[in-house]
């Protein structure tokens, strides 16, 4: 696909966007493409052979596989962070992800990357999960920069009747929670996967090519359903899957295979347009998997979704364009970086006052990021964060034992062998589409090189919990998690000087905290009131009845140490302020002061 050439006769890209619970796919066209993905362990890329996902494994051999991509640990906030640039606890979108029945939203003063896009000439189209907000109009998707949305606003919903249910104050709420820009859609039929993939492809075929296009297509799958069937793969995903022992394993496997099929699909049509020549593509997770919810598998990461470990926010990411040289990017990206990186691809400015840091450069020409660290999460409903600088990770507050261990060794059994990984991979839809449209050709045994440089190093065979670090109000936990991803190797007392800096970093980074106000469910959001359907049910001026909520202690007791560390960095600021203003006075002060002498 081609845009119309601009005033220095080059193309613009367009963008094409696909985002799926498991994985965030944006492709930039300049198309960008966007997926969303689940666990580390679940994409086949990573090494696994038990869940095959040829079509992302594709996109990943002939791209930039982003090795250190952070997210964040829940949907809301993820989501949040790439749609504005910043860290979502300065918007009050951090822990808990918003309700159905929950008055909340991005905040509307925020700008979101879709405007950005449709101000430089994108059609911006939003397919699948929206979830950021729906309780006010102003929230929605065609409100925020989205030309159309085609999808569910929350963050789960039934993939055959397309319905929500939640528990609201011990009543059960449930209603559609489906929508072609503002009206629900209820004469649609056919699992949920595959008619957002026919939107996504109608969209792609319909485009006018003289416009740059940016496509947001965000699966629910392989999340858990929103009703009360909780895995719903389509049946025809299920024969494949037949080598996984564990019967919920094998159902998530089938949603991931529906997922990467789609991924296919997309390509396809952006071949068949011939856009895909001047597409971006990017597939990135919005966050680990839950291995108790929907048996995704974070392994050798620690963590579930939902916890500060690597395996809740190190997530799957890669990015595709023709002109980029395959390869393992190891440098730091986080998920704010999405939407300066895009904006810089698409020709436009980088707003100012964001968190996000435009990494284009680093994508494809190499270039040392200008990342050294990131706010991995802030949580402070469930008292916890997490923050990176360098080799460095920090983890202090309360977290939960039971989600901080290694899960998911029970899911990884096998009946029998599965199919033969090159044979999966060369008879992908992707890989044709490659070969015949843009003349690319998979090198076998380059990518199980790569393959094998992708696969994390496991520093750790599921150590007891007595073995592993678990913070407290009184200590926290550090690792060099460039060596140790696993997080098994507590550093907190080897090296103070290090936690010393990086507790104070997080702890002004707390300060700046949007609280997050306790989840409130609001009994007008009821369906039942409008007809069983879940629609918008607080007028746009309504006045939020939310006092706001001062920022909750850090949860990390001040030590001496600490306190001395501070007071050393105050004391020595000052002096070399002293000796700054000093030596600027030069000859002056030297004259003025030699005046009240008499020698």
């Amino acid at each position: 696909m081609y845009s119309a050439p601009d005033e220095k006769g080059e193309q613009s890209p367009r963008i094409v966007s696909f985002c799926f619970e498991f994985g965030t796919l944006t492709v930039l066209i300049y198309i960008k493409t966007v997926f969303i993905l689940k666990g580390w362990d679940d994409v086949s890329f990573h090494g696994s052979d038990q869940i095959m996902t040829p079509n992302i494994d594709v996109l990943a051999y002939q791209g930039a596989i982003l090795q250190q991509y952070y997210s964040d640990t829940q949907g809301t906030a993820a989501r949040s962070a790439l749609f504005t640039g910043k860290y979502p606890m300065r918007l009050g979108t951090q822990s808990d992800s918003i309700l159905a029945s929950e008055d909340r939203g991005i905040p509307v003063s925020e700008r979101l990357l879709p405007k950005y896009l449709r101000e430089l000439g994108y059609h911006t189209h939003l397919v699948g999960k929206w979830h950021v907000g729906k309780s006010r109009e102003h929230y929605l998707p065609t409100y925020r920069g989205f030309d159309t949305f085609y999808g569910f606003l929350d963050g789960s919903v039934d993939y055959y009747t397309y319905n929500l249910v939640e528990n609201c104050n011990g009543t059960s709420f449930f209603g559609l929670n489906f929508y072609e820009n503002l009206a629900p859609v209820e004469d649609q039929s056919g699992h949920l996967t595959e008619i957002l993939t026919d939107r996504a492809v109608n969209l792609i075929r319909d485009h006018d090519k003289s416009k740059p296009l940016y496509l947001h297509v965000s699966h629910a799958a392989p999340h858990t359903g929103g009703g009360l069937v909780s895995l719903q793969p389509p049946v025809n995903t299920l024969a494949e899957n037949s080598h996984i022992a564990h019967t919920a394993r094998r159902m998530y496997a089938g949603l991931v295979a529906s997922l990467d099929k789609s991924v296919g699909h997309i390509i396809a049509a952006l071949a068949e347009r011939e856009m895909l020549k001047n597409t971006i593509i990017v597939f990135v997770s919005d966050n680990g998997a839950g291995a108790t919810e929907n048996f995704g598998c974070n392994l050798p990461l620690r963590g579930e979704k939902s916890t500060p470990w690597e395996g809740a926010a190190r997530s799957v990411a890669l990015v595709w364009h023709a002109s980029i040289t395959p390869n393992r990017n190891d440098q730091i990206f986080h998920v704010t970086d999405w939407l300066p990186t895009l904006l810089s691809a698409a020709g436009g400015g980088i707003p100012k006052n964001i968190d996000g840091i435009d990494q284009w450069g680093t994508i494809v020409k190499g270039e040392v990021s200008k990342r050294d660290s990131v706010l991995i999460t802030i949580d402070d409903l469930n008292g916890w964060a997490a923050f990176r600088e360098g080799d460095y990770k920090i983890v202090v507050g309360n977290v939960s034992k039971e989600k901080s261990k290694y899960p998911g060794k029970e899911l990884k059994a096998v009946r029998h062998g599965s199919f033969p990984y090159e044979n999966v991979l060369l008879a992908s839809e992707a890989c044709l589409v490659f070969k015949e449209t843009l003349d690319l050709h998979l090198d076998i045994e380059s990518i199980y090189e790569m393959r094998n440089n992708s696969k994390l190093v496991e520093t750790v065979n599921h150590l007891p919990d007595e073995a592993v670090c678990f913070p407290t109000l009184a200590k926290g936990c550090l690792f060099k998690v460039s060596e140790d991803p696993t997080e098994a190797f507590d550093l907190w007392h080897a090296k103070m000087d290090i936690v010393r800096r990086m507790s104070l970093r997080l702890r002004g980074l707390w300060t700046e905290m949007n609280p997050r106000p306790l989840p409130k469910a609001d009994p007008r959001a009821n369906p039942s009131i409008q007809n069983y359907v879940w629609f918008s049910w607080v007028p746009n001026e309504e006045e939020i009845d939310e006092p706001r909520k001062p920022v909750p202690p850090f949860p990390l007791q001040v030590s001496r140490d600490e306190l001395q560390y501070v007071v050393d960095i105050n004391l020595n600021s000052f002096k070399d302020k002293i000796h700054e203003y000093i030596k600027n006075m030069g000859e002056s002060f030297v004259t003025s002061v030699g005046g009240l002498f008499n020698f």
